[in-house]
């Protein structure tokens, strides 16, 4: 155990027998990362004869229908409580734990932080200006998962915890590493998930909470790939295929990556759930090095998830977008708030205000050039090769 995660766990069970109330959160729309580590924190209170609340808001139908099920099972263990709950009895003496999220603008509670006694963050993804500004903080890139962080607090304070817990915090690492695939530490990740399968852990069982139904598949699947349509003419019916993805190849850097941009063109205002566009991400890492896919979450929110397997950083991208001046947005009709959430080099989402998505999709499109150029001052750029092309764009008003 190293000395900052020491620091870690002294530092949260210290707060957490001075606070009158301890809350654990996860980023809105949690998934299986936010969740387990929350009820793993949970888990620590419990270990030392507090209570903790569990936030969340999302409204039930929203929700990815494996973290649902991980919820409605933990409910006789666990309080979950929503925002108006949680506004009904903080206080200042409270303490609040974020986990999986260290920016305010994507918690529930983003205007309630005044009204709580005190933060601590426990994350795994890059804090920047727009984190939550606390000096209770314990932020671990090396780390695959905020579930990897937890199991790790567990173990240290040998806390006894179900197998239902060890699978929740298993499935939180699976995941964020994409079943092993990406992590930053694949020897730590590896030791931890096989602590966690002594532990009771069952694959299989994991295995059920990640299974789609036929829908979702659909939903992935026609996202990815479009679907033709009809338009009727005057005289003769003609048909158009409009392209969903578009794949460029980037031929300044070496090995000339591939990077994939997904928006749905023949329904572009199609609400989708944030967990269904970080799976369209992952499931087009196997036709492309870098994957960028756009969808509305909600009526006026277009969420982003990305991924990469090649040199460029597709959190850095994201951030760039949060620093994007607001005038240029303005002038697009695009809106003002930018809470993209950043993350890390591999695994990166969020969400932007906007009713403009295809410029939103531009913007990322320039992004990647301008950070794939090996000089930026360079008057010469090699733009990208288009391996797929739409044939014709359906604007849909």
């Amino acid at each position: 155990m190293n000395n900052k995660l020491k620091r870690l766990k002294e530092n949260l069970i210290k707060n957490m027998k001075q606070a009158s109330h301890v809350f654990i959160i996860g980023h809105n729309n949690p998934d299986y990362d936010a969740i387990g580590a929350a009820i793993g924190v949970a888990t620590l209170a419990k270990s030392l004869g507090i209570k903790a609340y569990i936030i969340v808001n999302d409204a039930p139908q929203v929700l990815e229908p494996g973290v649902k099920k991980v919820i409605d099972d933990s409910k006789e263990k666990y309080q979950f409580i929503n925002l108006e709950e949680f506004r009904q009895i903080t206080d200042k003496k409270s303490l609040l734990v974020t986990v999986d999220v260290n920016k305010k603008s994507l918690t529930a509670v983003a205007n309630d932080l005044d009204n709580i006694g005190k933060v601590m963050i426990i994350d795994h993804h890059q804090e920047d200006e727009f984190s939550i500004p606390t000096p209770n903080k314990y932020i671990d890139q090396n780390s695959s998962s905020t579930c990897e962080i937890i199991t790790q607090l567990l173990q240290a304070k040998q806390v006894k915890y179900t197998k239902d817990i060890a699978n929740y915090l298993l499935a939180g690492i699976i995941l964020d590493t994409n079943r092993f695939q990406k992590t930053p530490n694949p020897s730590t990740t590896f030791d931890i998930a096989e602590k966690l399968c002594r532990k009771g852990a069952d694959y299989d069982a994991i295995n059920k909470l990640f299974i789609s139904n036929f829908l979702e598949d659909d939903q992935i699947y026609s996202l990815i790939f479009g679907k033709k349509k009809i338009i009727e003419d005057t005289t003769i019916p003609r048909e158009i295929v409009v392209a969903n993805t578009h794949i460029q190849a980037y031929p300044q850097l070496f090995g000339e990556p591939t990077v994939s941009f997904t928006v749905n063109r023949t329904c572009p205002k199609c609400i989708y759930r944030q967990d269904e566009l970080a799976k369209t991400a992952d499931k087009m890492l196997k036709y492309a090095d870098m994957s960028f896919v756009l969808g509305y979450v909600s009526e006026q929110d277009v969420g982003i998830s990305a991924r990469s397997k090649c040199e460029i950083d597709v959190g850095e991208v994201l951030r760039r977008v949060e620093k994007r001046d607001f005038p240029l947005l303005q002038e697009e009709n695009i809106g003002n708030k930018i809470k993209t959430g950043g993350g890390n080099k591999r695994n990166a989402g969020g969400r932007i205000t906007s009713n403009n998505i295809y410029f939103i999709e531009k913007i990322l499109m320039d992004l990647v050039l301008e950070m794939s150029l090996p000089n930026e001052n360079s008057e010469e750029i090699e733009k990208p090769v288009e391996l797929v092309k739409k044939k014709e764009l359906i604007k849909v008003r």
